[in-house]
């Protein structure tokens, strides 16, 4: 008999959302390690006070908290590095951008027809 159980989700590599647990506001990135090795990085930039990272600038910043992985990060897609993964990042940014509620740096906003497709076919129905 086959063990199928899935592995911890966040010891994979992808794209991920950070949401801070005070506003809300989202940062949208990528990683080739695991999202827990990535997630301390951000902690330890806040814990450092220092300004490496988005996450841990704004949270400093702004005096908010810093939640635990479970709180803060959400795994948006499991990818290996590459082209592909990329592509799901800006993505990502791009929804984000569209709603207003991240704080992605600029230069990274990507203003592409295509996901504006994706996105309204994504949205639910409103009446």
């Amino acid at each position: 008999m086959h063990n199928t159980q899935n592995p911890d989700k966040f010891l994979l590599s992808g794209v991920y959302k950070l949401t801070c647990t005070d506003c809300k506001k989202t940062y949208i990135g990528q990683t080739e390690i695991d999202f827990i090795t990535r997630y301390n990085e951000y902690k330890r930039s806040f814990r450092n006070n220092s300004h490496t990272s988005k996450f841990a600038q704004h949270s400093i910043e702004h005096m908010h908290s810093f939640g635990n992985i479970h709180d803060v990060m959400q795994i948006l897609q499991y990818r290996k590095k590459g082209l592909n993964l990329n592509a799901v990042e800006r993505f990502h940014i791009h929804i984000e951008a569209a709603c207003n509620s991240h704080f992605n740096d600029d230069h990274t906003i990507s203003l592409y027809r295509i996901f504006e497709t994706f996105f309204f076919l994504n949205l639910p129905n409103v009446k």
